[in-house]
């Protein structure tokens, strides 16, 4: 079963020639609300939906809810442009063929945060396994924001990892530290006979438990927090490259794990609790936007942003908004 959980990304907005945040509730100085901006951008995918035939990809919004200043989506992305044949599994009978023009959707729930009178919002996307959204999502919303706005440009940024890290590490200690690679290094896959398909396949882990009743040292970890160590240092171990970092903390009798990934900027995840699927492996749209909300709180202090302002500001939906519309522009219009 494949793992799931919340990409974080920290949304800003500014003038092209300047690199100054700008207010989210009023970019252009006269009142432009990026709210809004984001809002249309995913009306427009729930009417139209976005084909980025660069990339083969399709990208649309069917669900979406507003709640003062938060927007609940759920994002569909598919990929077409390939064929394939689709088997029962352990019979291996065939079921149908994939064809060309075919497109496997799949469903990623997300959270949008875009604080009144502040300058960084949050972006909280679903994860499974290594799939996600991101890359389709931001694509379509910087060409359609370009194209209406082209003195000013949108940005939806990793997080850094210093953030996640910091404000984790905090309420809690590490019980566990794992290092993730999602192939087999060389010599292992030749040491224990496996073929071309699961070295490249199969994954590759190094776990490090604390002793029982026990916690490990901060200290390696806190030398990233404070910009002291580069991520990419700690992904390095034994000549095997590792993709990612996942730290596992006990806050209380809770655990929290922390993913960062390998990347010139790494991606910072958080692990959703198995414990909070259903027996059928899946998560109620209640349980990940609750774990949503729950990250965008631990992640406000060190984001400049406060507790109220990605949980209780109070807002009015305008009945005009309805109406807006922000729409990605064909290929030729795109940006270069």
């Amino acid at each position: 079963m494949a793992e799931r959980s919340i990409a974080a990304y920290k949304i800003v907005v500014h003038r092209r020639q300047k690199r100054d945040p700008l207010p989210l509730d009023d970019f252009t100085e006269s009142g432009t609300d990026l709210l809004q901006v984001f809002y249309g951008y995913l009306a427009f995918l729930k009417e139209e939906g976005f084909d980025n035939s660069d990339t083969n990809t399709v990208l649309r919004s069917p669900e979406i809810a507003q709640c003062n200043r938060h927007i609940q989506v759920t994002l569909a992305r598919g990929e077409y442009g390939v064929t394939s044949q689709f088997e029962e599994r352990g019979s291996g009978n065939p079921r149908f063929n994939r064809e060309l023009s075919d497109v496997e959707m799949l469903r990623f729930r997300s959270l949008v945060i875009l604080p009144k009178g502040r300058e960084v919002g949050l972006l909280l996307t679903e994860r499974v396994g290594n799939r996600g959204v991101y890359t389709a999502f931001s694509a379509g919303l910087r060409r359609a924001f370009r194209k209406r706005f082209p003195e000013y440009v949108v940005e939806v940024n990793n997080l850094a990892p210093e953030a996640a890290l910091s404000r984790v590490l905090g309420q809690g200690n590490i019980k566990k530290i794992r290092l993730v690679r999602n192939s087999i290094p060389g010599d292992i896959a030749d040491r224990y006979e496996l073929n071309q398909h699961e070295r490249v396949l199969g994954t590759f882990e190094t776990v490090i438990t604390a002793p029982r009743r026990s916690f490990l040292a901060k200290k390696a970890i806190e030398k990233v927090i404070s910009g002291d160590t580069e991520v990419s240092s700690l992904l390095d171990w034994q000549d095997a490259n590792y993709d990612d970092l996942r730290v596992e903390v006990q806050v209380g009798r809770s655990t929290r794990t922390v993913s960062v990934s390998s990347g010139k900027t790494p991606l910072v995840t958080f692990d959703i609790d198995q414990e909070l699927l259903d027996h059928d492996g899946n998560l109620s749209d209640g349980i990940f936007y609750q774990e949503a909300q729950k990250i965008a709180v631990e992640l406000a202090e060190d984001m400049s942003l406060t507790r109220s302002s990605v949980t209780e500001q109070q807002f009015a939906w305008p009945d005009d908004w309805n109406n807006y519309r922000l729409e990605v522009p064909p290929n030729e219009d795109a940006e270069p």
